[in-house]
C-alpha cells in the first residue's frame, strides 16, 4: 500500500502537476489521521469493555467476600446475644445465692468469650490496586470505600476497647478470685471455680455484680455496633446485586 501511494507522488511529480500532488498529500495526511483516530477509538473500547469485565469480577469478588463477612458478624451477634443472657443469670445468681450453682460457673465464663470479627479485604485490596475508578457507579464507589475505610475500622476500634478491658480488668479479676483451667473433657475450654467462701465474699463486697454489669454493658455496646455492621454489608450486598443486574 506505502509503494503503491509513493508511485502515485512520484508520477504526479515527474508529470509535474504540482498543485495536485499538494492536494494528493493533504488527502494522505488526513487518511492516515483517520487511520490513527480509528485505531486510538478501537483501542478505547477494547479498553473500556476490559475494565467493565474487571469491574464485574471485582463487584462478584466483593459480594462474595461481603457474604462470608455477614456470616461472621451474624455468628458474633449470636455469642453476644447469649453472653447477655450468661451475664444477666450471673447477676441474678449474686442476689439469690449464698452458694454458686453448677450453672453459674457456664455463665460466668461469658467474661472471658470475647467474639473478634476479622473481615475479608482481598476483594478490596484488589480494587485498590487497580484503582478504585474502576467502579463506574460514583454513589456505589463512595459506598464500598467508606464501607472498608471507615465503617471496619470504626467498629474495629470497639471491639480493641473491648480486648482493653478483659485484659486490663476481667482477667486480672478471674485470676485473683477464681480457679481458671482449660477442661480437656470439654475439648479445652476454659472453665472457672470459685470457693464457696470466696463466692461469698466477692457477692457481699459487690465486686462481681460491678465487673458483670461492666461486661454487661460492653457486651451491649459492642452487639449494638455489630448489628450496624450487619446492616450496612446487607445493604451493600444488594447494591452489589442491583449494579450487576
Amino acid at each position: 500500500m506505502i509503494k503503491f501511494f509513493r508511485k502515485i507522488r512520484q508520477k504526479l511529480l515527474a508529470e509535474n502537476r504540482f498543485s495536485k500532488y499538494l492536494l494528493y498529500a493533504v488527502g494522505e495526511i488526513v487518511l492516515v489521521v483517520i487511520g490513527i483516530l480509528i485505531a486510538l477509538q478501537i483501542n478505547t473500547w477494547n479498553q473500556e469493555k476490559a475494565n467493565q469485565k474487571l469491574e464485574v469480577k471485582i463487584l462478584k469478588e466483593l459480594k462474595r467476600n461481603l457474604k462470608k463477612d455477614l456470616i461472621e458478624i451474624t455468628s458474633d451477634i449470636g455469642v453476644m446475644d447469649e453472653n447477655q443472657i450468661r451475664l444477666g443469670e450471673v447477676i441474678k445468681e449474686l442476689k439469690n445465692n449464698v452458694n454458686p450453682s453448677d450453672e453459674f460457673y457456664n455463665n460466668v465464663a461469658a467474661l472471658k468469650r470475647v467474639p473478634h470479627f476479622d473481615p475479608i479485604k482481598s476483594a478490596y485490596e484488589f480494587l485498590h490496586s487497580k484503582g478504585v475508578d474502576i467502579i463506574s457507579n460514583d454513589s456505589l464507589r463512595e459506598i464500598i470505600s467508606n464501607h472498608y475505610e471507615l465503617n471496619y475500622p470504626y467498629y474495629n476500634k470497639y471491639e480493641n476497647e473491648r480486648l482493653q478491658f478483659k485484659i486490663h480488668q476481667t482477667n486480672d479479676y478471674m485470676l485473683n478470685h477464681f480457679i481458671w483451667f482449660d477442661n480437656p473433657e470439654r475439648g479445652g475450654r476454659d472453665e472457672y471455680i470459685i470457693t464457696g467462701e470466696e463466692f461469698l465474699k466477692v457477692r457481699d463486697n459487690g465486686s462481681l455484680e460491678r465487673i458483670v454489669a461492666a461486661g454487661i454493658w460492653e457486651n451491649s455496646l459492642i452487639r449494638d455496633r455489630a448489628k450496624r455492621v450487619e446492616e450496612q454489608i446487607e445493604g451493600l450486598i444488594q447494591l452489589i446485586n442491583k449494579e450487576l443486574e
